[in-house]
């Protein structure tokens, strides 16, 4: 049996990245994949868009044990990269909102396709429907599959994904694999994922999507904040914003006395001083008006109906009648609305997995194991996870770029 160049475990977007690129540098590549398609949870982003990356990556937009690990690698194929290399494809992109890109036909099956006919015009061998049951180290990587398949190769990339989203096929395969070779694994975690909350009301507004900022506190130590979309459902909290601080307390999200804490300010761009100037000047010109009637223009009637409610305030009581101390209620409420967290949503709704491969043991240059020879990782699989918003699509091309370029240099 003739030895190929390179495997690679998982068709997700980091190994066929490696596929490609290992193969345009003349390597004789296989691509091993469990699932019955390719590129299946890449269907999945975007909401069946595919938010293929965006316009201002950079180190803070990600997250792991050292997130300045992603820097070498993004020097050697960012964004920019991205963005040439699929229009060299022939997919037309957009940019939309904060930065993201997206195929112009706004379906993730464009993206597919074209990386299918990619594969196929540089002679990577697809296998689907193939299951590794062990892989083996000796002067070659020996990889048996399913129904008594074997294959040898001088180079092997593991590009297996975490765990979230498992019905798409993440299912930790890979982790498994590499923990048997030798690596350590930090915690995984949901990232990327909703939350439910303590507190019941939520599910009163649900579908109600505002704009605001979130501060997310762990007994009273602030963990980190983000500013965007926020979406009230019948469990607690979903939307990029709330999602996006999801992983930083995901290790926390097993305290069962609600000890995280999350803030919300439904007006960031407007300190309290001028919001309690605005409110008062309202009230003193349309003092006959109710207080739903003069503040709903502000925010969503329904929210403010339950601000209301939730500080036992008549909605129907004229403005002139709020005292001082009733209108700085309202406002500590609009700008520090309190919730707590009971749980994080499975795995099964989280876009990506907080922990990893240790990067200690990872060649940031190359993605090379520093432990074993030949062996390289890519994507999910890494202790690295991005931000919403096209992020972790942009690590896993160009950490596929970088690991199936190095792999082939060592032929």
């Amino acid at each position: 049996m003739k030895p190929y160049d390179i495997a690679i475990i998982g068709a997700g977007p980091a190994g066929i990245m490696a596929s490609l690129f290992a193969a345009k540098n003349g390597a004789k590549v296989v691509l091993i994949e469990k699932n019955d398609i390719i590129g299946r949870k890449i269907l999945a982003t975007g909401n069946g868009r595919c938010n293929l990356t965006n316009k201002f990556v950079n180190v803070t937009s990600y997250h792991g044990d050292n997130p300045s690990f992603v820097e070498p690698v993004f020097s050697q194929f960012g964004s920019g990269q991205t963005v040439a290399f699929f229009e060299s494809l022939g997919v037309v992109l957009k940019e939309e909102d904060r930065g993201r890109i997206f195929p112009r036909t706004n379906q993730a099956s464009t993206i597919v396709q074209a990386l299918e006919h990619e594969l196929s015009e540089n002679k990577v061998r697809v296998m689907v429907k193939s299951i590794v049951k062990n892989i083996e180290r000796d002067k070659l990587w020996q990889i048996d599959i399913e129904d008594n398949n074997q294959l040898l190769a001088k180079s092997l990339i593991l590009t297996t994904g975490g765990k979230a989203a498992f019905q798409f096929g993440s299912s930790g395969d890979g982790l498994f694999w590499a923990k048997k070779l030798g690596h350590t694994i930090e915690p995984l975690y949901a990232a990327l994922v909703p939350i439910e909350t303590a507190e019941s009301w939520p599910a009163t507004i649900q579908g109600l999507k505002v704009e605001a900022r979130i501060k997310a506190f762990y007994k009273n130590n602030l963990l980190a904040e983000k500013t965007g979309d926020l979406l009230f459902t019948h469990y607690g909290l979903s939307g990029p914003a709330v999602m996006s601080l999801s992983g930083d307390f995901a290790d926390k999200a097993d305290d069962k006395q609600n000890n995280v804490r999350l803030e919300i300010d439904f007006f960031p761009e407007t300190g309290t001083r001028e919001l309690h100037e605005k409110i008062n000047s309202i009230f003193q010109s349309n003092g006959a008006k109710t207080a739903l009637n003069n503040l709903r223009g502000m925010i969503a009637q329904n929210l403010l109906e339950l601000i209301l409610n939730n500080m036992s305030l008549n909605k129907d009581k004229k403005s002139a009648e709020f005292s001082n101390a009733e209108i700085g209620n309202i406002i500590k409420a609009f700008k520090s609305t309190v919730l707590h967290l009971k749980k994080l949503r499975p795995l099964k709704e989280a876009q990506v997995t907080r922990g990893g491969i240790c990067l200690k043991e990872i060649e940031n240059n190359t993605l090379e194991s520093k432990k074993i020879q030949n062996l390289f990782f890519a994507g999910e699989i890494i202790d690295i996870d991005g931000d919403s918003g096209g992020f972790n699509l942009q690590w896993a091309w160009s950490s596929g770029y970088v690991a199936g370029s190095h792999a082939s240099n060592q032929r």
